[in-house]
């Protein structure tokens, strides 16, 4: 689109040329009469009483002051909060306003008035002058609009220095026509009365609060993200210094990273002068841009997804409104942007960018790391595609335009439940078990019985909680753990230090630790000693009848098992199916109450096991060290970290481990299917989902039994709503199909490897250690590995009551649909257990209000970028940029050395069939659904995760390297990268080559064509 003359030059170009389509109007002249009345140009947001922040909002005040002060804001337009205040006093019944449901923030009775109020703000139409209005709107713009329009909520109390309401209000992108404009306008005063909203406001101290709403034309972007001038409070460190500014970029419309629904490159730019100081690259397979239906994604040829989203150009007017931003001392600012190409002038004329400096020509820009352009694989029109205008046919001149979409103080969101600014949070290790955002069911679930089990554990060791202690959290659906509050009392333990505990669950830095261990200064234990006369022999009698209260609970759980497994519960009456839903759920309290009691007993176990081993680190040196590499305690890294290190060794082989089981008996399947040619064939060929889809023999028939024992189980197991491989076995057909592409493993072999190393290292002990200590060793090792399987046996036995928890509440979502057909299947996952309890004893199942409200919020709240694994205070809103360097270092985890190339999972584990043997796998995170993959890798890297996690344990069982704890790992390291992995020290390092992500690619060891054979250093 040709640009012409304007009035007002855009602040990005240095000649006076603008876009008529996007910059804002001095004045509404050219609006309809009918629009004026309604909906104010944007540019006079905050300008006069009657359009100040109280009547148009935080946001709309924010971007009229960007506009009159020259930066580059696409054209708006506002609409005053008052007829927010007026449709909730017409519409709502009394108790449902704002600022009444503040009040009750939290209570069921306002999660009930919430919903209702936000069922009735949705059904209800606008007034019939104000549809009038934006038809005449978009009868205006739509020439001008072809990507639609953007509607932004604009509260009164939104993006001032105290509040934001940033990924808690809606926004709706790519709206067109009058009945689409009407319908998001609806949608964000509906945001308003979301829970967490509510609660948000309750936190900071807002009484009440209206919704205006901004318009804006949207901006056909090339590329998009958010830009941060500065870190937000407790974030500066090595990841990012406090004179840099970071910026997220992805290609095509910005959603998806200020939601963080997709991967974004990360740049981080020299505050003074604008230099790149460090950036890392994401893979960006998809892209997020209008099509002729509205929103959708389209695939990213592979050229531009290896791409930087941003060029130089596009960086350095983000550097430059990043400086004028900052005019005056304000800031820091969280700011969203999108860069668009623009024609200029005839062919080969020049272009002045920001300060004055020519614009990258296309050519230039790819020299400098620009993204070309990204259109869509299959065949849209130019308008579903990104930035399709500088595609085949272009000028040959065009510019990138960087546009500001908001601009807010990085002040963050409330603090989560039971914190304070200085509250340390943690889900290293929780968020292996449940990774992404929990539906409410599963929350509420999980929050009940990690409650309960984590108090009376405590109780057990003769510690005091205290009263209204919060030790989970639900930040943004996530499970968070307080750590301040948890290390507070577990300092009344003597031994329980922040470094011990954490240098096995990972997830915090040593500024963390050191901070986590001041902050239990001072914790008195003269009650821990008062009660250990009577809590110390109790604890010890515990441990000794732990196998056999074990074995007494497997006998009461088989049964109940069995008794639901032959129960028809279609036949039930409401009344009834909900005593059957409280006695699953109490049963699955008991068992978390018992995983805990194991788990505590292994972690005594280990730390027992690291303190003897540290009394004779002096006179003895690992298996490693003898063949040439660190002693125990040299400076190769912390002596307590190789302590805790042979101590995992010692530990491993334990044979029998229910988490190792999955893994094992797929690959035995696997051997009998690659001696079944037909089986064979109709695997690869993506012919099998049920063992009858096997031809008749011993491999449908190892499939079938694997499904029988094996079927409960899944990838995020512990999430409710996930279909168990039992309903839906593609995860393992695809993990099998993998398996198949490599020669046949031999799951004994990898089992003895763990169980040959720990004996190699107690035979080493045995020439160093006197007798009577070798003695005590082989003791607190049995004991080690016998409280390990115990752990895992009872890890495996909550998979299985979860398993019967979901059958229950699928019976129950049938019932819940049979009387409000309007609901969609798996409904009943957005409601609590409290509210599916009460419904059924009731016999009121008026739940839909309450489902469609949980569910809009499960909605953002599984669009956001998962916050840091740990952090203090708040949880911030942005990606953090991976450590640079060839080196990332992380957690041993399991022992040995490999090199390999990466194989990066997706958070939703999906194309798990393109796993090839001997690639190195590299996720977020990896719960035991995946670990069938690991005897097809050659080693595993995740960013969360600690040593003694449940993956790490598989994987010593294994036999196979690993390393846990990576921060960024998943954005630093792409498909394809050759890898080395050093399960040892915990040191992932890049090599120089890089594969096609299609193959493993070549590795030392493998003979040309064949596959990955990736190269092994056994340790010892």
């Amino acid at each position: 689109m040709p640009l012409t003359q304007a009035a007002e030059p855009c602040y990005s170009l240095g000649i006076d040329v603008a876009d008529p389509t996007r910059t804002a109007r001095a004045d509404g002249a050219t609006d309809p009469p009918t629009v004026r009345e309604w909906l104010k140009p944007l540019e006079s947001a905050g300008l006069r009483r009657h359009t100040s922040a109280k009547r148009v909002g935080g946001k709309a005040a924010s971007l009229g002051r960007l506009l009159r002060d020259g930066f580059p804001v696409p054209r708006g337009w506002v609409l005053d909060a008052r007829y927010f205040t007026e449709l909730v006093d017409r519409q709502l019944p009394p108790g449902h306003d704002l600022a009444t449901l503040i009040r009750l923030s939290g209570t069921r009775a306002g999660v009930d008035r919430a919903a209702r109020a936000r069922d009735r703000i949705l059904s209800e139409p606008l007034p019939e002058a104000l549809s009038t209005a934006l038809q005449a709107l978009w009868q205006a713009v739509e020439q001008e609009a072809p990507w639609g329009l953007a509607v932004r909520s604009s509260a009164t109390c939104e993006d001032s220095e105290e509040t934001s309401m940033a990924g808690l209000a809606t926004s709706v992108l790519g709206v067109r026509g009058e009945a689409g404009l009407d319908a998001a306008i609806r949608q964000v005063w509906a945001s308003a009365f979301l829970p967490r909203a509510l609660a948000y406001l309750a936190h900071a101290g807002v009484r009440d609060v209206a919704m205006g709403v901004v318009l804006q034309v949207m901006v056909r972007a090339e590329a998009a993200g958010v830009l941060f001038t500065a870190p937000p409070p407790g974030l500066e460190g090595e990841h990012w210094h406090a004179g840099e500014r970071l910026v997220n970029a992805t290609l095509g419309l910005g959603a998806p990273v200020v939601d963080g629904a997709a991967a974004a490159d990360t740049i981080r730019l020299a505050r003074d002068g604008g230099r790149v100081v460090a950036s890392a690259v994401a893979q960006k397979r998809r892209a997020l841009v209008v099509g002729a239906a509205g929103l959708e994604e389209v695939t990213v040829p592979e050229p531009s997804a290896e791409q930087p989203a941003l060029g130089e150009a596009a960086l350095r007017q983000l550097a430059e409104l990043a400086e004028r931003l900052e005019q005056g001392g304000k800031g820091p600012f969280d700011v969203e942007f999108a860069v668009e190409v623009v024609e200029v002038g005839p062919p080969g004329a020049a272009l002045a960018v920001g300060g004055g400096a020519p614009s990258d020509p296309p050519e230039a820009a790819a020299a400098a790391g620009a993204s070309a352009p990204v259109a869509p694989e299959r065949g849209e029109d130019a308008r579903s595609s990104v930035a399709s205008e500088a595609g085949e046919g272009a000028p040959s001149s065009v510019a990138r335009r960087v546009w500001l979409l908001q601009v807010r103080p990085v002040s963050g969101g409330g603090f989560p439940e039971g914190g304070d600014a200085d509250t340390i949070w943690s889900r290293a290790n929780v968020g292996e078990a449940l990774p992404g955002a929990a539906t409410p069911l599963t929350w509420s679930v999980a929050r009940a019985f990690s409650d309960r089990g984590f108090r009376e554990a405590f109780a057990a060791l003769g510690c005091r909680v205290p009263r209204g202690a919060r030790l989970v959290a639900n930040v943004h659906g996530r499970f968070y753990l307080n750590l301040t509050a948890f290390m507070r009392i577990a300092a009344q333990v003597p031994g329980l230090s922040p470094r011990a505990l954490l240098g096995m669950s990972g997830g915090a830095s040593e500024a963390l630790i050191a901070r986590l261990a001041e902050q239990s200064e001072g914790v008195s234990r003269r009650g821990f000693y008062a009660r250990l006369p009577l809590t110390g022999p109790r604890l010890l009698l515990r441990q000794a009848r732990l196998e056999r209260e074990v074995a007494a609970y497997e006998g009461e759980a088989l049964w109940a098992q069995r008794a639901l497994s032959e129960l028809d519960m279609t036949l039930l009456p409401d009344d009834a199916i909900g005593t059957t839903l409280r006695s699953v759920f109490l049963l699955l309290e008991r068992t978390g109450t018992r995983m805990l009691h194991c788990a505590s007993a292994s972690l005594a176990s280990h730390l027992a096991l690291c303190k003897a081993l540290e009394r004779i680190a002096g006179r003895r040196a690992s298996a490693r060290s003898a063949s040439g590499e660190a002693h125990l305690d040299a400076p190769a890294g912390r002596a307590e970290t190789n302590v805790e290190h042979l101590a995992q060794v010692l530990a491993g082989g334990v044979r029998e481990l229910d988490s190792a089981g999955p893994g094992i008996a797929l690959a035995r399947v696997a051997e009998l299917v690659m001696q079944d040619r037909t089986a064979r064939e109709r695997l690869l060929a993506g012919g099998v989902l049920w063992p009858r889809d096997l031809p008749e023999g011993p491999a449908r028939d190892a499939y079938a039994r694997f499904l029988d024992a094996y079927g409960d189980r899944a990838v995020r197991e512990a999430e409710l709503a996930t279909p168990r491989w039992r309903e839906d076995p593609s995860p393992v057909v695809a993990m099998l199909t993998a398996s198949l592409r490599g020669a046949p493993g031999d799951p004994e072999r990898a089992l003895a490897r763990a169980r040959a190393l720990a004996d190699r290292e107690m035979a080493m002990l045995e020439t160093r250690v006197p007798r009577l200590e070798l003695a005590l060793l082989r003791t607190l090792v049995g004991r080690a590995q016998r409280y390990v399987r115990l752990r895992e046996r009872m890890r495996t036995w909550v998979t299985r009551v979860l398993g019967m928890l979901r059958r229950v509440a699928l019976d129950i979502d049938r019932r819940l649909r049979r009387l409000d057909p309007s609901l969609e299947p798996g409904s009943v996952f957005f409601c609590t257990y409290e509210e599916l309890a009460t419904a059924l004893s009731s016999g009121r199942a008026d739940v839909g209000h309450l489902v469609r409200l949980r569910r809009a919020e499960h909605l953002r709240d599984a669009a956001r970028p998962d916050p840091p694994a740990t952090f203090i205070g708040r949880p911030p809103p942005v990606v953090l940029p991976p450590a640079s360097g060839e080196r990332l270092l992380g957690l041993p985890a399991s022992p040995g050395v490999v090199e390999g190339r990466a194989r990066v999972l997706d958070p939703g584990a999906s194309a798990l069939d393109a796993v090839a043997p001997g690639e190195v796998l590299v996720a977020r995170t990896t719960d035991v659904g995946l670990s069938p993959l690991f005897l097809v890798a050659a080693a595993v890297v995740t960013e969360l995760g600690g040593p003694m996690s449940h993956a790490s344990i598989v994987a010593r069982e294994y036999g196979i390297p690993a390393v846990v704890n990576v921060p960024g790992v998943t954005l630093a390291i792409k498909t394809g990268d050759r890898l080395r992995i050093d399960g040892d020290r915990g040191v992932v390092e890049r090599l120089d080559e890089r594969a096609s992500p299609s193959s493993p690619g070549v590795v030392a060891g493998e003979a040309p064509g064949g596959g990955a054979a990736p190269r092994v250093a056994p340790p010892g």
